[in-house]
């Protein structure tokens, strides 16, 4: 029989037991709890790792979209469809058009993919053009200088002066006349009467001459000196000229980009001005310092897009002939900014402005209505950027 001091032992050691045990587990509980934490840690960062990976592919799927459609001029071809990158995922692109110049844009990168996706993170954002929007609202438009046509002289069109129209013999405007003067009479005929004399004054199309200098010169690469074109085919812009430019007879150049012309502009006999094809229904610039002239045959196109994207030849000169278009020259836009415009005889062009314009016998105005709203682009099919505060990430 166990005395009473064998008893307090057992009695003891049977408490040592259940502290062991409520250790062990208080133990076990807290080692538990360490476990899930770090379990949790791990699959936060993992989770922040393949978040991060699923961003990256969405922002390149929108880098992808933007880089197409400056290649394309503004052109948008999905037939990639979804694009692996490497092993680390893909990533998917749609664009539709939200205006003539605005496009919507929505990339959505996947880790590892679409189909069963970890991780997946949507980038959703607008892309602009960087366009110039010079609006030609009428045929003939001028400033104070007014409008001066001559024997057989037709503008196909609206003119607005700021000054006088003055006609002779012959000359009629197929449209609608405004004028803040006078209206001579009878000529021009003027077949939509009644004539607008005294009217308000209006404010020229805006143009931002520095702003095409600079497009011109963003390569920061002038040529310097006098740059002439003796027959051949040539590509020329974006570009500033140091000097005169100069296309002898027999020459085609296609512009690739603005050009910034210090001195003068000369088009000789049989010398032919195109736009690239890539330009679309966007057009560019050639600001001149000095004068431009176009001579016998002198040919200047627009793209053949609907609508059309067209060159402005522009002048910043004082002069009485900063524009000039000679016998059976072809020209598209002309800005005569601080001069006068005059068109010679059979010369045709198909929207100007100017201080001052004259025409002489049988020079022909024919307006292309797409001008009221034209774009002018500093390069093909212009730039396409990121709208600023248009960039959101969605889940």
């Amino acid at each position: 029989m166990p005395n009473g001091l064998q008893i307090q032992r057992k009695q003891k050691g049977g408490f040592v037991l259940l502290l062991g045990i409520i250790a062990i587990t208080a133990i076990v509980i807290l080692s538990a709890s360490q476990f899930e934490r770090v379990a949790n840690f791990v699959r936060f960062g993992n989770n922040k790792v393949l978040q991060g990976q699923a961003i990256s592919l969405a922002e390149a799927g929108v880098d992808y979209a933007l880089w197409q459609l400056n290649e394309n001029a503004g052109d948008w071809y999905d037939s990639d469809g979804e694009v692996n990158v490497g092993t680390s995922g893909t990533f998917f692109v749609t664009v539709t058009d939200a205006t003539a110049n605005i496009k919507n844009v929505v990339a959505t990168g996947y880790i590892p993919n679409s189909i069963n996706p970890r991780k997946q993170i949507t980038v959703k954002t607008q892309v602009v053009i960087d366009n110039q929007t010079i609006a030609f609202n009428y045929a003939a438009q001028t400033d104070l200088g007014g409008v001066e046509m001559y024997s057989n002289a037709v503008v196909n069109g609206n003119v607005y002066t700021n000054g006088n129209i003055t006609g002779f013999s012959n000359s009629r405007i197929n449209g609608e006349a405004w004028a803040a003067g006078t209206i001579s009479s009878p000529d021009p005929t003027i077949t939509v009467p009644p004539p607008h004399p005294n009217q308000a004054t209006k404010d020229l199309p805006t143009f931002v001459a520095q702003y095409w200098k600079d497009a011109a010169n963003i390569n920061n690469d002038p040529y310097i000196g006098n740059l002439e074109y003796n027959s051949g085919s040539h590509n020329l812009g974006p570009r500033k000229i140091e000097g005169n430019l100069t296309l002898n007879s027999n020459s085609w150049v296609t512009l690739q980009g603005p050009v910034h012309v210090t001195g003068n502009f000369a088009m000789n006999s049989n010398t032919r001005l195109y736009l690239d094809e890539s330009f679309g229904t966007t057009g560019t610039v050639v600001i001149v310092d000095g004068t431009i002239q176009l001579n016998s045959n002198a040919e200047v196109f627009s793209t053949s897009a609907t609508p059309k994207g067209y060159i402005i030849l522009a002048s910043t000169s004082t002069s009485s002939t900063a524009i000039e278009l000679n016998s059976n020259a072809k020209a598209g836009v002309l800005y005569a900014l601080s001069g006068t415009l005059q068109i010679n005889s059979n010369g045709t062009i198909v929207a100007m402005a100017a201080n001052k314009l004259v025409l002489n016998s049988n020079a022909t105005l024919t307006y292309d209505e797409g001008l009221a709203s034209a774009q002018f682009s500093g390069g093909p099919g212009g730039s396409w950027q990121i709208r600023k505060g248009s960039y959101q990430y969605t889940k």
